[in-house]
């Protein structure tokens, strides 16, 4: 299929633009001139849409369209094709829904096949659509926009894609996968892999479409970049629950451990872990598994490094010459280890000078930095004078508390990994490593 055509183009028509606020047709259309994208509104029953021209059917349009956008109901979809296919139109949007997904195979079939006699790129049916951040591209019926960034989510839940959204994840791209009738995870996984602004590719899973299981292997094994999945439908009612939402077939959860396996793909366990794994890949280059703590708690000191050991990372002991050089820095009563315990009463400058020591050294891979909220810490100016150095090995930061690292916690994530509960950021790792 022609993904790309679909995630590139430069014009639309919206089949279903209503006046209607809300309305699914009303929400894509004003997406789209929001962010003065060329748009054009197909409605039989209106003249004006949102102060613009509508159109009764798209042959109608003076100019050339490159995707037409279909919302309106099931039992029309197909007229609306044939209109299309005289339009000269080879890109398709099908956000409808009432096809395979309610086992309605004759009129899927029919889709499948104007589609594919007429060399149509179809996305859908029953997608939320696609949003290309890079280009303002907001096809979808979420009115908000991502943030530039370098994580391509696929998603067979377009309300999955709208809460990341809301969550300010920065994102390289969205794809609504939606019923995989003609385009699957493999075209979109092949397309972000080729992708210069995506370096992870993230995915949600129900299931893979009948047939499509070694399209997909051969697509992850090509692909250069990492990809996480969350896998879902898992358990019988959750099979059941995914072939009423995008018809697809459950298969024995040790079989796509298998592919996922098999392909070098890392499986989440939760939303929150999917993009908590996918940011950290985007941020730190092949992680290897030896790490220094630092931390001004030893209660959380201990637990990360249980959490730690538990996900195959290792807490090496600090030579007696370094432990030295941080005599000269550190109060008499730190904890002369690993995890190095620069006391509750550090400031932002002790942590400093802590990382810059250990910056030198090559008995660890990278930095844990820990930091819990006495009344003298000073969350924000630590991330600050850390982040400054030049630092010659991944840091990972670790804040743990509520309104008084909520600040720091915002700033840090522009530039490095940071985490809030330690045992998260201990299985995440654990994942990373593990694949590498």
């Amino acid at each position: 299929m022609g993904i790309k055509e679909i995630i590139n183009a430069n014009s639309f028509a919206v089949i279903g633009a209503s006046r209607e606020e809300n309305k699914v047709g009303n929400v894509i259309f004003k997406n789209l001139i929001s962010n003065n994208i060329r748009a054009f509104p197909v409605n039989p029953s209106a003249d004006i849409v949102l102060g613009y021209k509508s159109y009764k059917k798209i042959s109608d349009i003076p100019e050339k369209i490159e995707c037409a956008i279909i919302a309106i109901p099931a039992r029309g979809v197909v007229s609306v094709l044939k209109d299309i296919v005289k339009s000269k139109i080879k890109n398709v949007i099908l956000i409808s829904s009432g096809f395979s997904e309610i086992k309605n195979d004759k009129l899927t079939n029919e889709v499948k096949n104007i589609c594919m006699k007429n060399k149509i790129n179809l996305l859908g049916p029953n997608t939320f659509g696609f949003i290309n951040p890079n280009k303002k591209v907001n096809a979808s019926f979420s009115d908000i926009m991502p943030e530039n960034g370098n994580i391509a989510f696929l998603s067979q839940s377009g309300a999955i894609g709208a809460a990341i959204f809301d969550k300010k994840v920065k994102l390289s791209g969205f794809v609504s996968v939606g019923n995989s009738l003609l385009s699957d995870f493999s075209d979109f996984i092949d397309f972000y892999s080729n992708d210069n602004e995506t370096k992870v590719i993230a995915i949600y899973m129900e299931s893979l479409k009948e047939g499509c299981g070694k399209r997909f292997i051969d697509s992850c094994k090509k692909c250069l970049k990492p990809i996480v999945v969350l896998k879902a439908g898992k358990t019988d009612l959750g099979g059941k629950a995914a072939m009423s939402h995008t018809a697809s077939l459950a298969s024995p959860e040790g079989v796509y451990e298998g592919i996922f396996k098999q392909c070098g793909i890392i499986e989440a366990n939760s939303v929150k872990e999917l993009f908590d794994i996918s940011e950290t890949l985007v941020k730190i280059k092949n992680p290897k598994n030896k790490v220094c703590i630092i931390t001004n708690a030893g209660g959380p000191g201990v637990l990360c490094t249980d959490y730690l050991l538990k996900n195959n990372m290792e807490i090496p002991e600090i030579p007696e010459s370094v432990k030295k050089k941080l005599n000269g820095v550190l109060p008499f009563s730190w904890s002369h280890n690993n995890p190095v315990d620069v006391l509750g009463d550090s400031k932002a400058e002790r942590y400093e000078s802590c990382v810059k020591i250990l910056n030198e050294e090559k008995f660890f891979d990278f930095f844990v930095i820990i930091l819990t909220p006495q009344q003298m810490t000073e969350p924000e100016k630590t991330g600050d004078l850390i982040l400054k150095l030049d630092l010659k090995k991944p840091v990972i930061f670790c804040f743990i508390g509520g309104l008084k690292v909520y600040w720091a916690i915002k700033k840090i994530k522009e530039f490095t990994p940071v985490f809030d509960e330690l045992k998260d950021m201990a299985e995440v790792l654990g994942k990373i490593i593990e694949k590498e």
